[in-house]
Formats: structure tokens, C-alpha cells, sequence
């Protein structure tokens, strides 16, 4: 049975190896994300408490405090992990896309021109979500736009949601982290 760590560059860090100033940083982690055990990304980071302490809640943030609609965000998340080819966050973004309703034909177009073709919203942040990834010129008019139709704050989330997700991709393919048995990646799409 794989548990996704063979390859992984660093250890999990469990909690009681965790320092003791830390701990309610980790188990945050755990209650936050409605889980019984720490996911592997989190536990790789812990091998760095400061650091565990300081990303996570960012995380927490702009994945369950914000006024992002469910799949929007999905959209946006995987957009940047197509972007970044990272398989572990693909995976855990479909599955969690899936069960808060966003329509499998919509998941296929994550990452084509298809759906930043959609229009409102999903078209606009998907967009945004890859020219932010891709470090490229956001024109101001797409700023405006987003401004409009999410307020400053919902523009600030959208872009540290951005940011978030491309950091923890890019830790989680320098770590090597795979997905665990039971969880599939649908490959990316093109």
C-alpha cells in the first residue's frame, strides 16, 4: 500500500515529535481541515514548526474564509496546479471539486483556453489565476474586473489564494510528494 511518501525527499513529522510550542499550530492543521490525521504535505512541512505556523494559516484562510463560491475556487486552485504540474494538489482539488459540485465537463477545461472562455467569473479568475502563476502582465482592466465583481478584499484572497496554492505546489514537487493510495490524478488536461 502506497502511502505516497517512498520518494518523498523528507520525513512526515508526527505530532509527538513536534516541539511543544508548536503543537497547537498542528493540531489547527488537523481541526481546520476537518481531519483525524495530518495530511503528508502538512507533516513534510512541520519539519520546519516555524514554518507550519506561519503558511497554514493562510491556507485555512483562503480555502474555508472566504466568500469564494466552492467550485470557483476549485477552478482557481487546480488552474495553478495544471500551471505548476503539481499532481498531489491536481488530485486532492479534483476530488474536493467533485464533492462540492463542479461538473466533471467543466473539470476538463481547467488549464485550456475553454475555460477561460466561461463566461462571469470563472473565466475571469481562471485567467487571472494562470497569468499570476505564470508571473505574466495582468492588464488593468482585468484587475478592474475583478475588483468590481469581488470588492478589494475578495481581489487581495484571490491573489493570495494564487500565491498559496503555487507555493505549496512548488514545495510538494520539490519534495516529491506523490498522492496516496486511494486518491487518482486524472491526467492534466490540454
Amino acid at each position: 500500500m502506497s502511502d505516497g511518501l517512498e520518494n518523498a525527499r523528507l520525513s512526515r513529522v508526527e505530532r509527538e515529535d513536534c516541539p511543544a510550542e508548536f503543537l497547537e499550530a498542528y493540531d489547527e492543521v488537523i481541526r481546520s481541515r476537518g481531519r483525524t490525521s495530518m495530511p503528508n504535505v502538512f507533516a513534510l512541512l512541520a519539519n520546519s514548526p516555524g514554518a507550519l505556523a506561519a503558511v497554514t494559516p493562510v491556507g485555512a484562510h483562503v480555502r474555508y474564509g472566504t466568500k469564494f463560491d466552492d467550485a470557483l475556487r476549485e477552478y482557481v486552485i487546480l488552474t495553478v496546479a495544471q500551471e505548476l504540474r503539481c499532481s498531489y494538489e491536481w488530485g486532492h482539488h479534483w476530488e474536493f471539486a467533485l464533492k462540492v459540485g463542479a461538473p466533471e465537463d467543466m473539470l476538463k477545461k481547467v488549464g485550456t483556453p475553454g475555460i477561460e472562455a466561461e463566461p462571469g467569473m470563472v473565466g475571469l479568475a481562471t485567467k487571472y489565476a494562470r497569468l499570476v502563476t505564470r508571473n505574466e502582465e495582468v492588464a488593468d482592466d482585468m484587475v478592474d474586473a475583478l475588483k468590481d465583481e469581488l470588492g478589494n478584499d475578495g481581489f487581495v484572497d484571490m491573489t493570495i489564494m494564487i500565491g498559496y496554492y503555487g507555493m505549496l505546489a512548488r514545495f510538494i514537487n520539490t519534495m516529491r510528494l506523490q498522492l496516496e493510495e486511494g486518491s487518482t490524478a486524472p491526467p492534466f488536461n490540454v
